[in-house]
């Protein structure tokens, strides 16, 4: 088998997600392993054996799987990700997000894992308007035999699930046919019951722009999900400028969106390969209140679904438990105190600057935390214009520019470039501001 050691793998904000599993017994408990409508009938794999749980894989184990079935999907507009899904005669099909293969003027190649690159043949969009999920799929010939993924059951992934996230992102400088495969594990923070363009899988993961389009995995190997969307909230400014928030929150559509949809792709069930046997890695319990990652997770969720008090009481009873080294804690608690911020009394009440000055203070190459803070005193700024006092104004801005003047640098360091240039957009018109 081809080694794919030299292939990066990304912790996950602290916690020891790559291959740990939990062993036990605790069900996960309350309304988090929502039922999604329509419930798929697989085709088993191994289908002349007895049905037995299989064992979960180690993250070098899911980097290995994905490396030969996930595809770049590259175009003049920009670069994104894709999986092997079908294969009939020498027609392959890829499954990706619509929104990186949504321009039909613009011709589209998928790069195999090979290295060779085929043209795009057709594209087959499933959001044909804003309600539906955002999927397509796209097809390329080959004579080349091609490894296709296996499916899982989404239902099967609830709050606190271990899966990782592949695709190509576009960092350190590196675009299309240059960009190299990236594994990042994370966990699992919410399943809600309906969200815009499908997106009812999130988790808390390190994703990057150029991934779009990847595939999510569970601890199995098997594809969960569709990779597509991530990092940004957005904050209200008192002047009605709207300015987004790093979150480091992801969401994908769950597998089972695209497989109730597979006769508007022109396949059926006996195309794909479907695995649904049960998996014997445990999601992480939520109910240790002693374990400080554990309430770091559950603050998570709480915070995924905006519940900012209840995240600021699972965040501050981590710190508790666990107040040193703990930078994202401090980044994701000031997070949710932002989500309280009344955009036209930001300096009243809950204020997260000073969580996001620990983080940073904990970690000076947060980039995010920079980001944020820096927000939230343009915020302040706004606020104290309004009012009529322009000294504190202008102080706020001063540090509002800092702040985002070291978040870009530290974004360009890091090759986020996309990141470096939204900001850079940002920072030359607060520069531009005469109060």
């Amino acid at each position: 088998m081809k080694n794919y050691s030299n292939y990066s793998i990304y912790s996950f904000a602290g916690l020891l997600v790559g291959s740990i599993f939990l062993n036990t017994t605790g069900l996960v408990r309350g309304a988090i392993a929502q039922s999604e409508p329509g419930r798929i009938t697989p085709v088993v794999i191994a289908q002349n054996q007895p049905i037995q749980p299989i064992q979960p894989k180690t993250a070098q184990q899911v980097a290995e799987i994905a490396a030969p079935i996930t595809v770049q999907i590259n175009s003049s507009l920009g670069d994104g990700s894709g999986v092997i899904i079908a294969r009939q005669g020498n027609v392959y099909t890829v499954l990706t997000v619509n929104h990186v293969v949504s321009d039909n003027t613009v011709k589209y190649a998928v790069r195999t894992s090979d290295g060779n690159n085929h043209p795009v043949t057709q594209v087959i969009s499933l959001q044909t308007n804003e309600d539906k999920p955002d999927l397509a799929v796209v097809k390329f010939t080959s004579e080349e035999i091609y490894p296709v993924s296996i499916l899982g059951n989404s239902e099967q992934t609830v709050i606190g699930s271990q899966i990782y996230v592949f695709g190509f992102p576009a960092t350190g400088g590196l675009f299309g046919a240059d960009r190299e495969p990236e594994l990042s594990p994370g966990l699992v923070t919410s399943r809600p019951r309906s969200r815009p363009e499908g997106y009812t899988l999130r988790y808390q993961a390190v994703t990057w722009s150029g991934m779009s389009g990847g595939p999510v995995f569970d601890a199995d190997g098997r594809v969960i999900g569709i990779h597509g969307q991530g990092e940004f909230g957005f904050a209200q400014t008192n002047s009605g400028d709207v300015a987004p928030i790093k979150t480091g929150f992801n969401a994908a559509v769950p597998i089972n969106t695209f497989i109730r949809k597979l006769a508007d792709v022109g396949l059926n069930p006996a195309s794909l390969q479907l695995d649904d046997r049960p998996t014997v890695a445990t999601p992480v319990s939520l109910l240790n209140q002693n374990d400080p990652k554990i309430l770091y997770l559950r603050g998570l969720s709480e915070l995924d679904q905006e519940n900012a008090w209840e995240a600021i009481a699972h965040f501050n009873r981590a710190l508790q438990k666990e107040p040193a080294n703990t930078p994202e804690i401090y980044f994701h608690l000031g997070l949710a105190r932002s989500l309280l911020v009344s955009p036209d009394e930001p300096t009243r009440g809950v204020n997260p600057i000073s969580d996001y000055t620990k983080a940073i203070a904990l970690n000076p190459g947060y980039a995010d935390a920079y980001y944020n803070r820096g927000i939230t005193y343009y915020q302040n700024a706004t606020s104290q214009q309004k009012k009529g006092d322009l000294m504190r104004a202008r102080a706020d801005l001063r540090e509002a520019i800092a702040d985002l003047q070291n978040a870009s640098r530290l974004y360009q360091q890091g090759g986020r470039l996309r990141d470096y240039e939204e900001t850079m957009k940002i920072l030359n018109n607060w520069q531009s501001i005469n109060w």
